[in-house]
């Protein structure tokens, strides 16, 4: 079984959170983009120059949604961001340490049983 910790606290014990994982692995997975590349446009010639170097990588924004068995629980994970604007998440299946900025809450679903509810965050430096 799996486990994703925030902080170092284990979030199914602490917010009893449960990832939807085709959500959260694809997300954490997924490749940054690189940044443009310096180009000139000059008028007297043809095409562009294109000044090649290493590329650099653009921060990627993850959707991350989870299920919590209850409404409390999840106002207290909310809290938690809130007061945390930057957080460590450690995945096992990937054994990647993420260092994410939260952003917001992208949604929110209540069932009888137990919430489905989704965060943006965003890993500023994909290198790291």
């Amino acid at each position: 079984k799996e486990m994703i910790t925030i902080d170092g606290h284990n979030i199914k014990d602490m917010w009893t959170l449960t990832p939807v994982m085709d959500s959260v692995y694809n997300q954490l997975m997924k490749a940054p983009e690189i940044k443009e590349r310096v180009t000139n446009d000059w008028s007297d010639e043809d095409g562009i120059e294109v000044l090649i170097e290493t590329a650099r990588l653009k921060p990627i924004d993850m959707t991350l949604t989870f299920m919590c068995d209850t409404y409390a629980k999840y106002k207290e994970f909310c809290k938690y961001l809130r007061d945390n604007q930057t957080v460590s998440l450690y995945c096992d299946y990937t054994g990647l340490t993420y260092v994410l900025e939260f952003q917001k809450h992208s949604g929110f679903n209540e069932y009888r049983d137990y919430n489905i509810f989704a965060v943006v965050f965003r890993q500023n430096n994909p290198t790291i």
